[in-house]
């Protein structure tokens, strides 16, 4: 099988390090797939997603799909904004999947949306409700993540915030745990944390990669 290069980055808060996402995609080749994993503009400027994708298609062209999930600053809650300034250029996905033809492979993307600002709210009113919520996504994802493997070759979860209990820690929150129990990707692609000192680590067969562009300093391209 011909190999399939994927990349990726989070956390751009255009346009505060749109001149350094620029900068670290000079020294990328257009890949088979670019993934967004959250926060690629600063606080809801849903215009700022111009920007992000001129910048891409300037240094590395068109001729691939991107892929999205929402993050804290770019949250689910503007997406009609959101949309309207990408047009058809990127697929956001919110707890949803697809699966794309690349090279020789089948590649599932499953993307997951930030906490929504309703959660936010209910978390200083009610633990037990948060938890449901929780428990609710978990066994949604779960669902996402075992159709996804039954058809695919590789299989990527995409999401904003760290999936690890701690951000330098080796293992999974409670409720990612229950949600790739099942069916574990091989490959989460997540960012929101600026300053993790480790930015790969691996937890079983799941590689788990940082893409948050203030902690790595460049655009994380993985080859499969």
């Amino acid at each position: 099988m011909s190999p399939v290069k994927i990349a990726a980055v989070a956390d751009v808060h255009s346009p505060r390090f749109l001149d350094d996402f620029k900068n670290a995609l000079s020294n990328c080749t257009p890949p088979d797939l670019l993934l967004f994993a959250g926060d690629m503009i600063s606080h809801g400027k849903a215009e700022e997603y111009i920007n992000v994708l001129d910048v891409v298609d300037s240094e590395l062209g068109s001729g691939f799909p991107i892929i999205a999930c929402f993050g804290n600053e770019d949250p689910v809650e503007i997406s009609d904004e959101i949309q309207f300034n990408i047009k058809d250029r990127l697929v956001f996905l919110d707890e949803e999947l697809i699966t794309l033809s690349l090279t020789d492979y089948q590649i599932t993307v499953v993307g997951i949306s930030s906490v929504s600002s309703e959660l936010y709210e209910a978390q200083s009113k009610d633990i037990a409700e948060i938890r449901a919520n929780f428990e609710d996504r978990s066994l949604r994802v779960s669902k996402l993540l075992q159709d996804a493997s039954k058809a695919s070759d590789l299989v990527v979860l995409l999401m904003h915030f760290s999936p690890l209990l701690e951000n330098i820690s080796a293992e999974f929150s409670w409720w990612i745990s229950k949600a790739v129990e099942k069916a574990p990707p091989n490959l989460i692609v997540h960012g929101h944390v600026h300053d993790s000192i480790r930015t790969k680590i691996k937890i079983g067969s799941t590689i788990i990669r940082n893409v948050a562009l203030p902690a790595t300093h460049f655009v994380t391209e993985l080859l499969f």
